[in-house]
């Protein structure tokens, strides 16, 4: 299935097209367009206005959205969401505030992505990779 988001995707977007791979729709792929662009016919669309799977403003991530509509129920998943939503919405993407000393860190390197890729798809292809290792490290 295709799934289109925004250009220069971020730590909730990193995190959600890793979920989104391991967990909804392993035969997933990714196309990044402006949020002024339309939404391509038989494509799912995540945190891009007009989108069913977005994030809501202070209260939850697009993962959380993610996790909830596609009722997934793995431990480690949950954890990794705890992080998320602790840098998105509790520190208000804010390091400096988040509560839990892992977060920061998760994120930052997510973050920094951006700044050593590319292309979109480089950021996502990399994030697998740090989301994978994080989901090894939590899951011992």
């Amino acid at each position: 299935m295709l799934w289109v988001t925004r250009h220069e995707p971020h730590v909730d977007r990193c995190a959600s097209a890793w979920l989104i791979k391991n967990f909804i729709d392993p035969e997933a792929l990714f196309e990044f367009i402006s949020k002024d662009s339309p939404i391509p016919r038989g494509a799912t669309a995540f945190t891009l206005p007009g989108a069913e799977i977005r994030p809501i403003e202070g209260k939850s991530t697009t993962f959380d959205v993610l996790v909830e509509k596609f009722k997934v129920s793995d431990p480690i998943v949950a954890n990794i969401r705890q992080l998320l939503h602790d840098f998105e919405i509790t520190a208000a993407e804010d390091i400096t505030k988040v509560k839990n000393a892992g977060t920061a860190g998760v994120c930052l390197i997510l973050r920094g992505l951006a700044r050593t890729s590319k292309t979109d798809h480089e950021i996502v292809t990399k994030a697998m990779t740090v989301m994978d290792a994080l989901y090894a490290e939590l899951k011992e």
